[in-house]
């Protein structure tokens, strides 16, 4: 089992590598990540990566930018008093790689084409995040499966000793998450997974077998 840590470091990295094809500048503190414009829609402009960062800490580090997005890692600052609310809560998952990769759904391929990665796109509405010069980076891997037309995917990303797992989306394969093990512990042989999410699709990680490694909080400006 691993640590959050690691899982937030990973999403670190991933969310820089998004935001790097966006042209966008990055900047951090001891304990907090952030950019120096707006990020890609989808994506926070900040992120701690010290549960010891505080609400104060936060609050300098956005100085007199215009934040709109805060990814509270741990669960545990209150920007309320800052003008923030929370837009939603969730659960860094965790899954172990797998040796046994024989049981694998046929029909996952590697996006490489900027035609496939296209449908991807579509399929995932993230036109405006996804661009095709993700397809270059070689720590990165996006996944599509499609049958009858429907299209489901998603992406794999190596860093900080672990595979990170995001932009899952299926509109007809209920077993995706159990898909996402052996897929990826064929292309990243030996090394842990982990990722987040909430709602239905963090339920359904858990029931094929994800395990919740810690909690974590998304803010938003508020109107009030």
């Amino acid at each position: 089992m691993i640590n959050v840590d690691t899982a937030v470091l990973n999403n670190i990295v991933w969310c820089g590598v998004i935001c790097e094809l966006h042209g966008l500048t990055q900047t951090s503190s001891e304990r907090v990540w952030g950019l120096l414009s707006k990020a890609p829609e989808l994506y926070p402009d900040i992120i701690t990566f010290s549960r010891h960062a505080t609400s104060e800490e936060v609050k300098d580090f956005i100085s007199n930018r215009e934040i709109f997005s805060i990814k509270d890692s741990f669960a545990n600052l209150n920007m309320v008093p800052f003008g923030f609310k929370v837009l939603f809560e969730a659960k860094w998952i965790y899954h172990a790689p797998v040796t046994d990769v024989n049981y694998v759904q046929t029909g996952w391929v590697v996006v490489s084409s900027e035609k496939d990665l296209a449908k991807w796109t579509f399929a995932s509405e993230l036109q405006k995040v996804i661009k095709p010069k993700l397809l270059d980076q070689i720590d990165v891997k996006i996944f599509m499966h499609e049958i009858n037309g429907e299209i489901s995917g998603f992406i794999a990303n190596l860093s900080a000793n672990a595979v990170g797992i995001t932009n899952v989306f299926s509109n007809s394969n209920k077993i995706i998450w159990s898909d996402v093990v052996p897929i990826v512990s064929t292309y990243f042989p030996g090394i842990p997974m982990v990722g987040y999410e909430n709602g239905d699709d963090l339920t359904s990680a858990l029931l094929s077998g994800w395990t919740t490694i810690g909690p974590l909080r998304v803010w938003i400006k508020s109107n009030d």
